[in-house]
């Protein structure tokens, strides 16, 4: 079997079995064309939720079944980073093992590379299927303690854990603050695989501090939100709600962060839309959470390490007769890693304006195309309506450019170093 015959497979999975479960929802909304429920499905089966329809089209039946389907990829999605890319070191994977985090998973991962795919599905499965179904069900619980509203519960719930941030009709501000918080614990969890799996913790004892995509995590939050308080303070006079913006920014900053998009209900109207604010919230998402998580993004780990080797960098050039301390193979360790994070950020970049140039030529305006291809790639769709504001202008695009968008999701979420990879085998080390 051909080492990367698994990429083929998930490729196949997110591209072909949508075409199967769009006939139901086809039949069922009554409106568009065959490809927009389509575009829906992939769309739902990448955790992106790009509005497609308008939410006022859709029955209580499809919202429940889109965020089952959307709950239920994001499991697969999950499972799929360790059994797949974690033995072919992709995904992020290829960082892990050159700053001396892989133990015992990673030794094993490499002794089970000849066993059966399905044997490494199932296995993570098993192990990684009792950590999201109790997360779920404890954010559930704990949203209908607060909203007193079953099904926005176990919806949000559903589709949180999954960074599928959707609009659930009717039960938008459900929950207010505390609802807000207990959805903030539960997108802690796309920040680093550690919150949920201590495999890779160099000591048994994991400490927040030591842990490099949570720091990184931690102050772009802490940026960004000064930024939208800073944008937002003019708005607001009394106290109350200058303490509703501060919490209404870092959860914003937050969700976007780990690629939900969901946006708090304590930020002024029209925040949003300011374009400061719009950039801020774009470049969260593009960063997007941490490796072997269901956020989308370049990934927190490739940024701490592009920002250590840069650091380092600057410090050569000011002081170049300085005596370096360490070994010499743990600074090549570093070097590579570093090399492999910057390739796949020119990647990600030249990506980003090849989807954009093609949107262009099927007839979009370019920054309704670089809306939509910053929506898709980082599989974040709600940065779609916070950039262009109209819900149902995707049913508007032509075939070609909706063909592109999935393309686009499917790219975004399997990583350009997957595909490189894929295509050559021989580039990728």
């Amino acid at each position: 079997m051909h080492r990367h015959a698994q990429l083929w497979s998930l490729i196949a999975f997110f591209l072909g079995f949508p075409v199967l479960l769009a006939v139901p929802l086809y039949e069922v909304i009554g409106t568009g064309q065959f490809i927009d429920a389509y575009l829906d499905i992939v769309s739902t089966v990448t955790t992106t939720g790009l509005p497609i329809f308008a939410p006022s089209s859709l029955t209580e039946t499809l919202v429940i079944w889109r965020v089952s389907l959307g709950w239920a990829s994001g499991f697969l999605i999950w499972v799929f980073a360790w059994s797949v890319f974690a033995p072919l070191n992709l995904g992020g994977f290829e960082h892990l093992g050159a700053r001396g985090e892989t133990m015992n998973q990673s030794q094993g991962a490499r002794q089970t590379i000849g066993r059966l795919p399905a044997e490494k599905f199932w296995r993570e499965a098993l192990r990684l299927g009792p950590v999201y179904l109790w997360i779920t069900l404890a954010a559930a619980l704990a949203l209908l303690l607060v909203s007193g509203d079953p099904s926005y519960a176990m919806l949000r719930a559903m589709a949180t854990i999954a960074t599928f941030g959707i609009e659930i009709p009717g039960h938008s501000a459900a929950g207010g603050v505390p609802g807000e918080a207990i959805l903030a614990v539960v997108m802690l969890f796309a920040l680093s695989r550690s919150t949920f799996s201590t495999v890779f913790a160099r000591a048994r004892k994991w400490r927040v501090t030591k842990d490099p995509e949570l720091r990184v995590a931690a102050g772009l939050v802490l940026v960004a939100s000064l930024v939208l308080i800073g944008h937002g303070a003019h708005s607001v006079a009394d106290l109350g709600a200058r303490l509703e913006l501060i919490w209404g920014a870092f959860f914003t900053s937050l969700s976007f962060l780990t690629t939900t998009g969901l946006a708090s209900e304590s930020l002024p109207s029209g925040l949003l839309n300011l374009d400061p604010v719009e950039i801020i919230l774009v470049a969260l998402a593009m960063i997007g959470g941490g490796v072997a998580t269901t956020a989308g993004g370049i990934k927190l780990l490739r940024v701490f390490i592009l920002a250590g080797h840069s650091r380092a960098e600057v410090n050569r050039l000011i002081a170049p007769s300085q005596v370096m301390s360490g070994q010499l193979e743990s600074r090549s360790h570093d070097h590579h890693s570093a090399m492999l994070a910057c390739v796949f950020l020119v990647l990600f970049i030249l990506v980003l304006g090849a989807i954009t140039l093609a949107l262009t030529v099927t007839g979009s305006p370019v920054k309704e195309a670089l809306h939509l291809t910053l929506a898709t790639v980082t599989n974040t769709g709600p940065l779609l309506p916070s950039g262009v504001g109209s819900q149902t202008q995707v049913t508007a695009l032509p075939t070609e450019a909706k063909l592109i968008l999935a393309a686009a999701m499917v790219l975004g979420r399997l990583e350009v170093l997957a595909l490189l990879a894929l295509f050559n085998p021989d580039i990728y080390r």
